[in-house]
Order: structure tokens, then C-alpha cells, then sequence
């Protein structure tokens, strides 16, 4: 039974992906959210990490009711299902092995990576790969003025719905915003780092 709710899930999925291209964003995602509600959002992530980083991100900003409701706890559930984390060093940036590091930095400006290092369930070496990856694309974790004309709601979801579902996150107490600019974010990953590195 298990074997084909995965199997019906990885279908789906894998025809979404290969039909997109006469209409993109939430024209086109949103016709699936009914069946895509059937399924856990952590699993839907962990297998379109084989997919573009870009189509992933089109992916999460085209059906934002199936994550604006998520918890801490949920999205701790995307990252352990996200792991083991692939070698950063292997990863080209647009592999999407590291996607909700891409979402919640740049569009929801919360802190993903001291939330990744908090969980006392994931190693040493996956906490060292998540730090290495995030140095490695951390210029890109910033939204640029493409990327919020996008987020009219129409396209993508409004900005207006990333920053309720940030501050929900922000006020359990349990996620950190994300408050640094771009150098400071680079001299932040490189403290993380000395730790894991010696």
C-alpha cells in the first residue's frame, strides 16, 4: 500500500515536471494542488531534489497552500528528509539537494541554517555539507528586484503571504530571522564553520 502511494506520488510528480512549458508559475501548478494534497510536503521535496533548484523554487512559490501553514517542526521534517545531504562540492548551484535552504533564506529571511544546526538528529558531516553548500551559494540568498516583481500573486505567491507565513515562524521564538546582509552572511558561515573544520 506504501509502495503505491509512493509510486502514485513519484507519477505525479514526474508529469508535472515534464509538462510544464505552455504556462509556468501558479497558472500552471496550481491545477495539481488537489492531488498534490494527498501527499507529505517533505517527501514531494525530497524527490524533486534530482530537478533544477529553479523549477523547485517555481515549484514551492506556485503552491504556497500546501507549506503556508507549516511549523518549525515541519520544516525540520522537510530537512531531515532532505538528508543525508549530497557532497556541496559535487552539487552544481542549481541542483535542488539544498532547496529549503534556497526558500527560507531568500524568500522567507529566516534563519535555515541555524535551524539545521540546532537538530541534535542530523551529524556532524551533514552539518558541515549544509554550511559548506549555503558559503558556497550564499550570494544568491538574497532576493533581488526581478525576484519581488515576481511575487504579485499572480505569478508567484504575493510577498504579502511570505511575510505572514515569516513572521508566524518568527514568533514561535524557535527560528531566527535571517538579518544579515550579504558579507556578513559570508563572515557568519565561515565562524559556523571553524567549528566543524577542526
Amino acid at each position: 500500500m506504501i509502495d503505491n502511494i509512493q509510486k502514485d506520488m513519484t507519477d505525479l510528480l514526474n508529469y508535472i515536471y515534464d509538462n510544464e512549458g505552455d504556462c509556468y508559475g501558479i497558472d500552471y501548478f496550481s491545477q495539481f494542488l488537489n492531488d498534490l494534497k494527498k501527499y507529505d510536503f517533505a517527501e514531494i521535496l525530497a524527490y524533486q531534489a534530482k530537478f533544477s533548484v529553479n523549477y523547485g523554487l517555481s515549484f514551492i512559490l506556485s503552491t504556497p497552500s500546501l507549506w503556508m501553514n507549516m511549523s518549525e517542526l515541519d520544516w525540520v521534517q522537510v530537512m531531515s528528509a532532505l538528508n543525508p545531504r549530497p557532497n556541496p562540492f559535487r552539487r552544481e548551484v542549481e541542483d535542488a539537494g539544498y532547496i529549503e535552504l534556497h526558500f527560507l533564506c531568500k524568500y522567507l529571511r529566516v534563519n535555515a541554517i541555524e535551524m539545521f544546526l540546532q537538530q541534535k538528529q542530523f551529524s556532524n558531516e551533514d552539518k558541515k555539507k549544509f554550511l559548506q553548500y549555503a558559503k558556497k551559494i550564499s550570494d544568491i540568498l538574497f532576493m533581488e528586484d526581478l525576484d519581488l516583481e515576481d511575487l504579485d500573486g499572480n505569478y508567484f505567491v504575493h510577498k504579502d503571504i511570505l511575510e505572514k507565513t515569516r513572521l508566524i515562524l518568527l514568533s514561535t521564538q524557535k527560528v531566527s530571522d535571517l538579518k544579515y546582509n550579504r558579507d556578513e552572511l559570508q563572515k557568519y558561515l565561515e565562524e559556523q564553520l571553524k567549528f566543524f573544520n577542526t
